[in-house]
Order: C-alpha cells, then sequence, then structure tokens
C-alpha cells in the first residue's frame, strides 16, 4: 500500500514538472508574439520617416524648379531673353565659386607668432579665425593672396599651413569682405577666438577697410573621376 502510494505521487510529480515546463513554453511563444509586431512597427516607423524625408526633398526641389520656371517667365515677359537669364544665372555661380575677383570693405586680420616664436599659428588657429567670418557674414576671403571658399580647409604642413596646392607661412594676413562692423564685432566680442588666440600667445591684429580686394580662386571645378550617371 505504501510502495503504491509513492508511485502515484511520483506521478503526480511527474505530471506537474511536464505541466510547468509546457506552460513556460506558452508563456515565451506568446511573448515572442508579442514583441514582433512591436519590432515590425519600429521598421515600419523608420521606413515612414525615410519615406518622409524624401518626399520633403522632393517637394523642395519641386518648389526651386518652379521659382527658376518663374523667373524665366518673367524675364521673358519683360523683354530678356531665356539666353540672358541662364548667363546671369551663370554669373551668379561664377561669384559663389570665386571664379573672379571681387572688391568692397571689409576687414584685415592678421595672425602671427609669437615675438620669439616660441608659439606659431597652426591651421586649426587659421580655421578659427576664418570660420568665424564666415559666420559673421563675409562674402568673400583670402588668405596671404590666396582666395579661400567656404567649402575649403587648411592643414598643417612642413612650415606652414596647406590650403590647396599652397602653402602660406605666418604671418597670416586675412582678407574678409563684408560689413566691417559686424565682422570685427564677430572676433572681438569676450571669449571669443581673438580672446583665445591672445591666450597662447599669438599675436593678432585687426583693421577695418573701406576697399580690399579678394583676387579669383584657382581651385579646380572639373572631376577627375565622375561621370555623368548614365540610365539606371
Amino acid at each position: 500500500m505504501k510502495r503504491q502510494w509513492q508511485v502515484g505521487f511520483a506521478i503526480l510529480l511527474l505530471l506537474a514538472g511536464f505541466l510547468f515546463v509546457l506552460q513556460i513554453r506558452a508563456n515565451q511563444a506568446l511573448r515572442a508574439g508579442a514583441a514582433l509586431p512591436s519590432r515590425r512597427l519600429e521598421d515600419l516607423s523608420v521606413l515612414l520617416r525615410r519615406q518622409q524625408e524624401a518626399d520633403r526633398s522632393l517637394r523642395d526641389e519641386l518648389a526651386s524648379l518652379r521659382k527658376k520656371l518663374d523667373d524665366y517667365r518673367t524675364a521673358e515677359a519683360g523683354g530678356e531673353s531665356m539666353t540672358a537669364q541662364m548667363r546671369r544665372e551663370v554669373t551668379d555661380l561664377s561669384f559663389v565659386l570665386g571664379r573672379q575677383p571681387v572688391g568692397g570693405p571689409g576687414l584685415v586680420v592678421t595672425v602671427a607668432a609669437s615675438p620669439r616664436r616660441v608659439v606659431t599659428p597652426q591651421a586649426q588657429d587659421l580655421s578659427a579665425v576664418v570660420n568665424e567670418l564666415w559666420a559673421a557674414g563675409a562674402e568673400a576671403m583670402s588668405v596671404n593672396g590666396v582666395r579661400v571658399l567656404a567649402v575649403e580647409g587648411f592643414a598643417a604642413a612642413r612650415g606652414g599651413v596647406r590650403v590647396r596646392r599652397w602653402v602660406l607661412r605666418d604671418p597670416f594676413k586675412i582678407v574678409a569682405i563684408g560689413d566691417p562692423a559686424t565682422l570685427e564685432g564677430a572676433l572681438l566680442v569676450r571669449g571669443g577666438i581673438v580672446d583665445g588666440l591672445d591666450g597662447v600667445g599669438l599675436n593678432v591684429t585687426i583693421s577695418r577697410s573701406a576697399h580690399l580686394d579678394v583676387p579669383p580662386s584657382d581651385a579646380p571645378t572639373g572631376f577627375h573621376y565622375a561621370r555623368p550617371a548614365g540610365p539606371p
């Protein structure tokens, strides 16, 4: 009788363990099933966001093309031919790309080494001044007579600073065309770039001018490897 009771109890324990395992697996399956839709929703939200961004980009491009078409029509109605309008656009682009010399009021900023050349200007110092001038509204700029564009940067070189194929050496004379008061105010703000350069021992001088000249850029505009894409 006692043995039968022990066998029955063992069977009940096995049955309970089997049911417990089934319940755990069922819960795991339910959790996995519940997590799948949430992951799917995240993927869909990312795709939706990308689609919205692409749609926005296309709408902006369409608005730009429509404005250009309206400009052509306005010019044509005023007696200006489309060729003349396109030539004017080419001139504007040439100005942006620095393909022609420009002149106007502005600022001359000179950055030089300390008297005993304990500290000399580095590429990052030059970049900081030039970027501050761009941010303040400079329309054209040159460094030591070399035209620099807003998309260009400076790199360290033996004995100086490199921009394109040119190696520039200090003192660096930065000519910036724009509103002199605004440009000077941006440089002389307390705790700004001039205070930082003075703090490390560099000499910085600033002078306004009613007329400055900036030469054209000699940066190449052609592509060496890129070609127009063909049809898909």
